[in-house]
């Protein structure tokens, strides 16, 4: 008979029951300073064990179950402090009634004792399923937490209470960041804190649940949807009658939420609509039925970075009051019965402490109309230059407006504001052309060209809803602006020429920048738009992929605490495009990918000139370069180790000049395989770049004019020259190439037989170390100017002693222009070289080898034309110098020279 009801029992029984989804899950309970009454089985209830703290139970195939029961009359919770909490990991599927750790058989739909499930399945990220809540009577926080950050958790279960408790609900699927699914909610008697935070963060969560309550709670509808980032559809609010913080932050950062559901209420509770759209930055729908705002914190930052343009609906009778507690700035106002508010948006002055001053100057005689109010648009009064207005206490504000449907400023005539004290700007500076600030449309060139220049004062800009610009309409508008550090939106998708040109200049404080969303540019739009902005740490996006000329000219030049470069996207470039954009960023670590294969005049110059932090160029994958496409593109970025590839074999005028300049920590260049040449190519290309210790390979045998100049100079640390295989020269092509050069002991050779004009002018000024020169050329002048000029001060400071290597035809000259004063003149010639080995050198050959012994320093060996074909730096009493062929060879040692025949 015992066995029988046993077996009753157990069959009419709903235990809470673990499935495996994958094999290998395991679970374990945790107990917080409570020993409740927790059992399992493993055999589908046949025998029962204590789960104990900290146990681990293995299922260890998919599909194997554990039953779970307790007899917990008084719950598992206690004050938030005693509670149960299950661990698992693998993949595990709940089912049945939570409510068998409280009968023991999970029959029961009641509730016994407040904080009842507290935290149950707190951070099992391995809950893929959720059991059944079958209760309808509810206790005060008795699903807190229960799935919070349940991250595979991804619908909920059903909640049938009618009749909520204080807090029931309270962060039950905080974090749930896969639940697609909420349960209905049919509640129509709510509890304080009921549904606070209850699907906080849920970002995979589209669709909200209905909330039928007519009468709200303290806190009830708490942060219930905050976070929630894929939210495109509110749930209706019918309530009428509203309850201290109900709606607080209820949908913040909500950011795919693009209308609001209707807010019937006609009065206001104290912080009723706090923060409740905070963040919705596509929000651009509002409705509401109050026609006060007797709640001073009723609406507290509830629009605060919303769309920047939209419809705000409301009664009549309702003051326009803007901002992020009141109508969004730049927003339509429409009353209830669809006709739109005249006053709209009116540009507002707020002291932001007293004793706070506005005027205006008009230069060069402009003469715009500006009206103020100082009593909220019920009297107005025309701002004329020398007027100073007063606002006394902080917090009064100024409004204004004017008629100017031509433009409020052009180039030369243009007015500014002036201020003292601390002003915050706001409303739609479009006031002051349409005088009620809903015109979306610039009129003119140089519109609001430095309106408020030199504004140290100003603390916030105006909204700025334009969405149809003109020709530098903004033109220095916020220049000098020291204690602005926030922008405007700027919503306008098509620029027009120069329009945000120097708009921020010199905004020492600005940290946050406006999103740039424009996908059609045009000449200079953005050119030094935040030059200066010393504070600005991130950039905004720039998704164009077509540029225009000069287009980001300058645009972040001197931001020195930028650290990160927005994506360039671009893949068709314009001239000068990207010039100076990034110029003096000092703290710009990492440079963005630039993907573009096809360049253009002046595309990449001086980019990242002076980025002392950037230790890592981008590539640089085009192969078909432009004149000064990368011209300074890395001088003075002290930090770069690493130079890119540059795969292009024609290089055009000045495309390489100063790229690397003063990059003092580049210790490898790049290979040039370029054997085209253009003017002034590689001019200054790695000058300064003190840690540089190895040249590359110089390929061309035809130069232009400048193209080596002043390459190399000042590379103290370059040891070894690149070979300089060229024969045909140009104006100036070695100018200075390796002045200063203080490492370099032996020059390349020079097989160039003829000169031209200034060819080696300063070549090796002040290499120090230099004490080996080999040259082919026989006349020190130019053949075609008879000047002089080709090795101008070419010698000037090399090593006090050293070899000169020379036909025999060339006239011994000495100086700092021909040979070095001090150094010993060898002739290379024919068969051989003027002079003999001393005594006790002697040289032999075998088979393809020259094998040298009694040499002290130096050994070289040169074929019949003069080149050098191998050298043997070693102290070894005998050396051995390979050659390519048999026949005829010079040894040189500094004990002489002679000739030698491999067989």
């Amino acid at each position: 008979m015992m066995m029988l009801c046993a077996a009753c029992v157990a069959s009419a029984a709903n235990y809470l029951t673990f499935t495996a989804e994958e094999d290998s899950s395991t679970f374990g309970i945790d107990y917080y300073y409570l020993t409740p009454d927790v059992q399992y089985s493993l055999n589908g209830g046949a025998s029962w064990a204590e789960l104990t703290d900290r146990d681990t139970i293995l299922l260890a195939k998919k599909g194997d179950k554990a039953l779970i029961r307790g007899y917990n009359e008084n719950g598992l919770g206690s004050n938030g402090k005693q509670f149960v909490h299950f661990v698992m990991t693998g993949a595990i599927a709940a089912s049945g009634s939570v409510m068998s750790l409280i009968d023991g058989i999970g029959l029961s739909t009641e509730i016994p004792n407040e904080d009842c499930f507290y935290s149950l399945f707190y951070d099992c990220t391995s809950l893929t399923q959720a059991p059944e809540l079958p209760a309808t009577t509810l206790a005060d926080r008795c699903y807190q937490d229960m799935f919070y950050h349940c991250t595979s958790l991804t619908k909920a279960p059903e909640l049938p209470a009618t009749t909520l408790a204080d807090g029931c609900y309270v962060g039950m699927f905080s974090d749930c960041s896969s639940l697609t699914q909420a349960p209905v909610l049919p509640a129509v008697t709510l509890a304080e804190g009921c549904y606070a935070s209850m699907f906080y963060r849920c970002t995979s969560l589209t669709q909200a649940p209905e909330l039928p309550a007519a009468t709200l709670a303290y806190r009830c509808y708490y942060e219930m949807f905050s976070g929630c980032t894929s939210l495109t559809q509110a749930p209706e609010l019918p309530a009428a009658t509203l309850a201290y913080h109900c709606y607080y932050k209820m949908f913040e950062d909500c950011t795919s939420l693009t209308k609001a559901p209707e807010l019937p209420a006609t009065t206001l509770d104290v912080s009723c609509y706090y923060g409740m759209f905070k963040g919705c930055n596509r929000l651009s729908e509002i409705n509401v039925s109050f026609d006060d705002w007797n709640y001073k914190s009723a609406t507290s930052k509830w629009v605060e970075n919303v769309a920047s343009s939209g419809t705000f609906t409301c009664p009549k009778t309702l003051a326009l009051e803007y901002g992020v507690d009141r109508i969004p700035e730049s927003w339509i106002v429409k009353y209830n019965d669809d006709t739109v508010a005249v006053e709209t948006n009116y540009l507002t002055f707020t002291a932001e402490e007293d004793g706070s001053t506005f005027g205006i100057v008009n230069n060069e005689g402009n003469n715009p109309d500006v009206q103020y109010s100082l009593d909220g648009g019920e009297t107005w009064t025309a701002l004329a230059e020398g007027d100073t207005i007063l606002l006394v206490h902080k917090g009064d504000k100024a409004l204004l407006k004017g008629n100017n449907p031509k433009g409020f400023s052009n180039r030369e005539n243009y007015s500014s504001f002036t201020m003292t004290g601390k002003v915050a700007a706001s409303g739609s500076a479009m006031s002051l052309i349409d005088g009620v600030g809903l015109s979306t449309e610039i009129p003119a060139r140089f519109c609001f060209n430095s309106l408020f220049s030199g504004c140290a004062s100003l603390t916030q800009a105006p909204a700025l809803p334009a969405t149809t610009l003109a020709d530098y309409c903004y033109y220095g508008i916020f220049l000098g602006c020291t204690s602005l550090t926030k922008a405007p939106e700027l919503p306008a998708t098509t620029l027009a020429e120069d329009c945000y040109d120097g708009m921020f200049l010199g905004c020492a404080s600005l940290t946050q920048a406006p999103a740039l969303p424009a996908t059609t540019l045009t000449h200079f739009c953005y050119s030094s738009m935040f030059a200066g902005c010393t504070s600005l740490t991130q950039a905004p996006e720039l998704p164009a992929t077509t540029l225009a000329n000069y287009c980001y000219d300058e645009m972040f030049a001197k931001c020195a605490s930028l650290t990160q470069a927005p994506e360039l996207p671009a893949t068709t470039l314009a001239e000068g495009c990207y010039r100076y954009m990034f110029e003096d960023c000092e703290s710009l670590a990492q440079a963005p990918e630039l993907p573009a294969t096809t360049l253009a005049y002046d595309c990449y110059s001086l980019m990242f000139k002076g980025c002392t932090s950037l230790a890592q160029a981008p590539e640089l994958p085009a192969t078909t370069l432009f004149e000064n496409c990368y011209e300074s593109m890395f001088s003075g970025c002290t930090s770069l180790t690493q130079a890119p590839a540059l795969p292009a074999k024609t290089v055009v005028s000045r495309s390489y000049t100063a790229m690397f300049e003063g990059c003092t920590s580049l210790a490898q260049a790049p290979a040039l395989p370029a054997t085209t040449l253009e003017e002034f190519c590689y001019l200054n290309m790695f000058k300064g770049c003190t840690n540089l210790t190895q040249a590359p390979a110089l390929p061309a045998t035809t130069l232009a004019d400048y193209c080596y100049g002043s390459m190399f100079s000042n590379c103290a640390s370059l040891a070894q020259a690149p070979e300089l295989p060229a024969t045909n020269l140009a104006g100036h092509c070695y100018s200075g190439m390796f002045l200063g050069c203080t490492s370099l002991t032996q020059a390349p050779e020079l097989p160039a037989t003829a000169l031209v004009g200034s060819c080696y002018a300063e070549m090796f000024t002040g290499c120090t170390n230099l004490s080996e020169i080999h040259v082919s050329f026989d006349d020190w002048l130019d053949p075609y100017s008879e000047i002089s000029e080709t090795t101008t001060g070419w010698v000037y400071n090399v090593a006090p002693t050293g070899t000169f290597i020379c036909p025999k035809a060339l006239a011994v000259e000495y100086g700092t222009h021909r040979i070095p004063e001090g150094w010993t003149v060898e002739y290379v010639e024919g068969t051989g070289v003027s002079s003999a080995l001393a005594d006790g050198v002697i040289v032999w050959t075998d088979d393809l080898t020259v094998y040298v012994r009694g040499a002290r320093g130096m050994v070289s060996l040169y074929d019949m034309s003069g080149r050098r074909i191998a050298v043997s730096n070693t102290a070894d009493e005998e050396r051995a110098l390979c050659v390519p062929a048999k026949g005829v060879y010079v040894v040189r040692t500094n004990n002489g020279t002679s000739d030698v025949l491999v067989r």
